[in-house]
């Protein structure tokens, strides 16, 4: 057989809810045209996401910047037998951001992060051969996280930040046992978890700087889920009830960041960025049912590095003009490539611009375009913990921001010096 469709409902979304490789890009219009190159960027409140550090060298105005941005992941799907090729529907995933900083204090800052750094939207065609798999899978995450710096001297500060985070995902696919192809299946649940995001900002030299950051991982716990069968003829009805309520956690990453920026000449900034993702934590899920049954699934994800290097030059004194290229690990093993979400590691470049309408508001746009290489998925009969379909998958990630920062009392276009 060229597929294997596991008959469990429930089985079925321990595959789908937690796969790999969702961590979305950069979460700003301004850090997005960099290629998300921005632990020693300080040009941006929103570093403080990832270096809450940074922000303890901010002046005394009140910044802020919001913003919104849509993914869209293109994946295609060639069926090993088939040979008939099946194109994901395009329905981007939106999402935005809000940050907000301050200096309080001599050498105090705080400021307040809203993102959304986890997060897929997949929808195949309802008729595709791999609807006993998955018709539709979707995770969306928001991180709040309130953040303090402290100012050790001219030269160097540190920070920490303390993350909220909540999540709900969506997964539907036919039972594929039976004829009728109104046979449905529907998991819905939503939770909520908890971290903390430390980081150091130090300048070494007039025109280098670095930063250093930990993101603790944060575990969402659903205990609300819900699975929903529909159309399952009555002999099945025990098997595949009507109405049934889970409970599982979802571990999103812990991520180690080291980052450079260097101020190559006056209108020159090029920043660098290393990040290593512990994607290593799903090495299992463990769903419980209603009935005090067990579901149990093997993952064996890897950890995952990631390289970003980024490019601003100030082409006017109200035109800044960002570039950044980028090469990202997948996290998923060639035996676990699900099409829920069918990861790749993914080379990509990006494109962005700040344009100053008044001293102290800027319209950032930012957008990037990153391509992975065929990934094969093959069916293994011995691996009952995975469901998959054989064949040959292709990705490209089409991401566009854009967003407004106002700095009250001043100018806009830095909020600190770099």
């Amino acid at each position: 057989m060229t597929r294997r469709y596991l008959s469990s409902g429930l089985l079925f979304l321990s595959m789908s809810a937690a796969a790999g490789g969702f961590q979305s890009g950069p979460q700003s219009a301004r850090l997005l045209g960099l290629g998300g190159a921005s632990t020693a960027y300080t040009r941006d409140i929103a570093v403080m996401y990832y270096n809450p550090g940074a922000i303890g060298l901010l002046d005394s105005l009140l910044h802020v910047s919001v913003g919104g941005m849509g993914t869209a992941r293109m994946s295609s799907f060639v069926g090993t037998d088939s040979r008939r090729q099946t194109r994901q529907e395009l329905q981007p995933q939106p999402s935005g951001y809000f940050y907000a900083a301050s200096r309080v204090a001599p050498k105090v800052s705080v400021g307040l992060s809203i993102n959304q750094p986890f997060g897929y939207k997949t929808v195949w065609p309802g008729d595709w051969e791999g609807r006993s798999v998955v018709q539709e899978a979707r995770l969306a995450t928001v991180y709040v996280q309130p953040t303090v710096a402290y100012q050790i001297n001219d030269n160097f500060s540190v920070g920490a930040g303390f993350i909220y985070a909540y999540g709900d995902l969506r997964q539907s696919r036919a039972l594929g046992q039976y004829d009728n192809r109104s046979t449905q299946a529907l998991f819905e649940g939503s939770g909520n978890g908890y971290g903390a995001n430390i980081g150091l900002y130090g300048r070494t030299a007039d025109n280098l700087s670095f930063g250093i950051s930990f993101r603790t991982p944060v575990t969402l716990k659903m205990d609300n889920g819900k699975a929903t069968y529909s159309g399952v003829p009555a002999i099945d009805a025990g098997r595949f009830p009507t109405s049934a309520g889970f409970r599982t956690d979802i571990e999103l990453p812990s991520t180690l960041s080291v980052g450079l920026a260097d101020r190559m000449t006056k209108n020159l900034l090029v920043t660098f960025d290393f990040n290593l993702t512990s994607w290593s934590r799903y090495d299992s899920l463990n769903f419980e049912l209603d009935n005090a049954s067990r579901v149990t699934s093997g993952r064996r994800y890897e950890d995952a590095m990631a390289f970003r290097v980024g490019a601003e030059y100030t082409a006017t004194p109200t035109l800044t003009l960002r570039a950044g290229l980028s090469y990202d690990e997948t996290p998923v093993r060639d035996e676990y490539i699900t099409a829920d979400l069918p990861d790749a590691n993914l080379i990509g470049g990006s494109l962005g611009l700040s344009l100053a309408i008044k001293p102290n508001l800027l319209l950032d746009m930012g957008y990037s375009y990153s391509r992975g290489g065929e990934r094969r998925a093959r069916v293994n009969i011995a691996r009952e913990a995975i469901s998959s379909i054989d064949g040959t998958y292709r990705t490209a990630v089409h991401t566009a921001a854009v967003g407004v920062s106002y700095s009250f009392g001043g100018r806009a276009s830095r909020a600190t010096q770099q």
